[in-house]
């Protein structure tokens, strides 16, 4: 059994209920055994099938990804502005199918939010290895094939493999 999840779900527990007192430490904890009760076998699996659990050789790579992401949402949001602000409103919304390299299907899932969390753009659908995306001007269609969001996700799938 895994117990370090416990563990982990227990501290979490202490760190929202704010108050230290005796009932909200058992409740806690019997809380927190319950769910760990009927999550273990997900857990399990997702460990055994899945890059869900951070490893050191990943971190660096899931801090890179955060630093691009916010920069590309500042870098959207100002392009989305200078549309929105301009008298003529030029605006040529497009559909672009997207065809990605990865493999898993979280690395998938990050992926296709992150290119929704960038204003302008919106992930339709996701199938196979192509997702579906709503671009609101040609520009932002051109920016998203071969985009560092990948790269950097199939960076980390090449070190999880391993």
């Amino acid at each position: 059994m895994n117990y370090k999840m416990f563990g982990l779900y227990v501290l979490f527990w202490l760190i929202l209920s704010q108050n230290f007192n005796f009932e909200r430490i058992v409740v806690g904890t019997v809380v927190c055994a319950i769910i760990f009760v009927f999550n273990k076998e997900l857990l399990n699996n997702q460990r055994k099938n899945s890059s869900i659990f951070i490893s050191i050789s990943n971190v660096k790579y899931y801090l890179l990804y955060f630093v691009v992401l916010i920069k590309e949402i500042f870098k959207s949001n100002f392009h989305v502005a200078k549309i929105v602000l301009s008298p003529k409103l030029n605006i040529s919304p497009s559909i672009v199918i997207i065809n990605t390299k990865l493999k898993s299907e979280l690395n998938k899932t990050i992926l296709a939010n992150s290119i929704t969390l960038t204003p302008g753009t919106l992930t339709l659908d996701m199938y196979d290895d192509k997702l579906i995306v709503h671009c609101l001007d040609k520009e932002a269609a051109n920016g998203l094939e071969n985009n560092s969001f990948e790269g950097i996700l199939l960076k980390k799938e090449e070190i999880s493999n391993d």
